[in-house]
């Protein structure tokens, strides 16, 4: 693995679409960096399984059929980003979605003596998104990915990494409609928190087409940051 030899108190923000790798890259930057990865989507099935005041209004929206409103995401991802000490860095990935969660970040962490270092965008285009998405199957007990591949034709049939094989299944939202549908969704929403970020000088654009290394070295680097192999 490459390491940079040095913990940080970076604050970051990892960016892009669904199907760009942010989740690979940020679990390499976590040990990398020695820094937290918040996730909004592990802190909302963390809220919904144990049931909190904020997992509960989610949960309402969520049965309704209706969007969950931002100031809830807002509530459970500033509420983990105040627990921590002041001096600890961090990485947001799946947040902000859009200008509103931007401004009440910068605002929440203004209160903190605190500021955002570096927002980096994996950028990848939408006809590479759909191919890697619709080859994308997950373990339902563990979410860990599995990839179609023309040699085999299909993911395995159960999961090496939990003890009784957790079952590998397809979301309904990984089809090549439902991710082409997901993408106008993202871009609308996304675009305008790139120009955001990028108006405050901290937007960073990485290509995300490549290795796992590669981009890797590519995101280190927009940090400005050394790195040993």
């Amino acid at each position: 693995m490459t390491r940079i030899g040095v913990a940080t108190n970076l604050r970051l923000i990892l960016l892009g679409p669904p199907g760009a790798g942010k989740g690979t890259q940020a679990l390499l930057l976590k040990e990398q960096l020695e820094i937290e990865h918040v996730s909004s989507g592990d802190l909302f099935r963390h809220h919904l399984s144990n049931g909190t005041e904020l997992g509960e209004i989610a949960r309402g929206y969520m049965n309704q059929g209706a969007l969950v409103p931002d100031e809830v995401t807002i509530g459970m991802v500033l509420g983990r980003v105040r627990s921590m000490p002041t001096g600890q860095g961090f990485m947001l990935d799946g947040f902000p979605r859009n200008t509103n969660q931007a401004e009440a970040l910068d605002g929440a962490l203004e209160q903190r003596g605190q500021k955002i270092d570096r927002a980096v965008h994996i950028s990848v285009p939408d006809d590479e998104l759909i191919r890697r998405l619709s080859n994308r199957y997950i373990c339902r007990k563990c979410q860990k990915p599995f990839t179609r591949t023309p040699a085999s034709g299909e993911p395995p049939k159960s999961c090496n990494e939990c003890a009784d094989g957790g079952e590998i299944y397809q979301r309904d939202d990984d089809t090549p409609y439902a991710v082409a549908n997901r993408l106008i969704v993202y871009h609308q929403e996304t675009a305008p928190v790139l120009d955001f970020y990028r108006d405050a000088g901290l937007l960073a654009t990485i290509p995300g087409e490549g290795t796992v290394e590669t981009v890797n070295k590519s995101v280190l680097a927009a940090l400005g940051l050394t790195v040993e192999v």
